[in-house]
């Protein structure tokens, strides 16, 4: 008898590696999407100070005057 195809143990020792690098994988992609969305608040975060120190610049507000967001918006939005 000339047999196709593969057996029962064969697909369930496919199917339990496959368990095992999910298991391994998953939670290493999940941190370093973390990491990579902490990354990039702190680059908006540091954009956002640049663009405010530049407005202040400009308007020369260089005495630590407070920042109007309508002014500082229309500035940044261009």
């Amino acid at each position: 008898m000339n047999k196709k195809g593969f057996t029962l143990v064969e697909i369930m020792i496919v199917v339990a590696i496959i368990g095992l690098l999910a298991a391994i994988g998953i939670p290493s992609f999940q941190k370093a999407r973390a990491n990579s969305i902490a990354k990039a608040k702190d680059n908006n975060i540091r954009i956002v100070e640049g663009a405010v120190e530049e407005w202040a610049m400009e308007k020369g507000h260089t005495d630590g005057v407070a920042v109007v967001p309508g002014e500082l918006y229309e500035y940044i939005k261009g």
